[in-house]
């Protein structure tokens, strides 16, 4: 895996496109987003997949926060377009989200070439207890529209050309980044601090998560890359 300096010059010309609620689409390079504020990136794998929309729900209900109060930009990037729409209006409640053709977002975050699942994946008792995490918590999706086997995560980017401080990878279907640690890190760059309130709700949100992984674990399960390719597999 390619160091966080080798991972922000991976990233910060990639090419977004401006597509939605827009008569013509625009694009800028991706180094825009942060240039006067920090930013959180988040690169889902489908617009569809409902532990994407979960991720997307637990950061909205930190928004009022992260924007308002700690003064960063939150992101969405798809690498396809199908289901867009709606993840933004139902899920991302009207926030940025921007198309990256090239999946430059994607391929940084396996230090230059796309994360594929393997049909493995779907065997994993970590994908099931992710699977009953997601019913839990009332978010929905569908599971067939679009490409989902794409491996996403999450960078959080300081202001200006500063970097990335923080990077999450996905390596299980459904694993999310530690919404206690993006406020943390998100705290720790501007300077304002979090509410006792605010971290016991963290926790609380990363502990449901880390309860299907222990149980995943106790099943004989690691959380190892050994089901990532760097080629597609076959169609599921």
């Amino acid at each position: 895996m390619a160091d966080q300096s080798e991972n922000y010059s991976a990233i910060r010309d990639v090419v977004l496109t401006d597509f939605l609620n827009k008569d013509i689409e625009s694009t800028f390079q991706a180094n825009e987003i942060w240039k006067e504020k920090p930013a959180i990136i988040v690169v889902i794998r489908r617009p569809g997949c409902p532990f994407c929309r979960e991720e997307a729900h637990i950061l909205d209900e930190h928004r009022e926060l992260i924007e308002k109060e700690m003064g960063f930009r939150m992101i969405v990037v798809v690498h396809q377009k199908l289901g867009a729409a709606t993840f933004q209006k139902d899920y991302w409640n009207g926030g940025e989200t921007y198309y990256d053709r090239s999946k430059g977002f994607y391929k940084a975050l396996g230090g230059g070439k796309l994360r594929w699942a393997s049909i493995d994946q779907l065997l994993r008792p970590s994908l099931w207890f992710n699977a009953i995490r997601n019913l839990r918590s009332g978010v929905r999706g569908n599971l067939l529209v679009g490409e989902g086997r794409i491996f996403g995560g999450l960078y959080i980017v300081r202001q200006g050309h500063q970097g990335i401080a923080y990077q999450f990878e996905e390596t299980v279907l459904g694993n999310l980044a530690p919404i206690s640690k993006i406020l943390e890190v998100c705290s720790q760059i501007s300077g304002v601090d979090l509410e006792e309130a605010v971290i016991s709700k963290a926790k609380r949100q990363d502990a449901q998560v880390q309860e299907r992984k222990d149980a995943a674990a106790a099943a004989g399960q690691t959380e190892c890359e050994d089901d990532v390719c760097a080629l597609p597999p076959s169609k599921l």
